[in-house]
């Protein structure tokens, strides 16, 4: 594929992307078709199956570029700390706070945690090493299945509170709650 088709490809996806998040304001993700993506997008059925085999492929797609946006973030700021990653997830989350709410109220939002978790390993490897990831492979996926998971037990809680504190102060309160020797 050329540069041009790779780019006019690309837009093309995002086009899907917006037309779902869209029409996800009005309906429920069940109630969706792929023609009513095709339409709100602008583009064709055809267009739409040549790049992407289902509407949940269009989330995953999104997701995907999302968590190579945090990745990248982690990466240009070096975190190599636990709360600092921490914190950058939900810097990130709180960036994209309308459209988490949304896949909340549309009931999806359990697909970004399964995607976030099934690519957790990545960030681990980044932030303590690949070797140190090898070490502990028996453990593992229950630690990342841990780590996770509260950390997306949070952003559920967060996101049915509207956000209402900051990303910043937030970790505050959950680092403070960790760390109280009374609780």
């Amino acid at each position: 594929m050329n540069n041009t088709n790779g780019r006019i490809a690309q837009r093309s996806r995002m086009k899907m992307v917006n037309a779902l998040f869209s029409l996800m304001e009005q309906y429920s993700f069940g109630e969706i078709t792929v023609t009513q993506i095709a339409q709100e997008s602008g583009l064709s059925r055809k267009t739409f199956y040549r790049l992407f085999s289902s509407k949940e492929k269009i989330l995953i797609y999104q997701y995907d570029l999302w968590f190579k946006e945090i990745l990248a973030r982690i990466k240009d700021e070096k975190l190599h700390s636990y709360w600092d990653v921490v914190q950058c997830f939900f810097d990130f989350c709180e960036q994209h706070k309308d459209l988490l709410a949304l896949l909340k109220r549309r009931q999806v939002l359990s697909m970004f945690f399964e995607y976030i978790e099934d690519n957790s390993i990545t960030v681990f490897e980044y932030v303590h090493s690949k070797e140190t990831a090898h070490n502990y492979s028996a453990p593992m996926p229950y630690l990342l299945a841990y780590s996770v998971g509260g950390m997306f037990s949070m952003l559920v809680k967060w996101v049915e509170n509207d956000m209402d504190v900051e990303s910043t102060e937030f970790l505050k309160i959950i680092k403070a709650g960790y760390m109280s020797p009374r609780l």
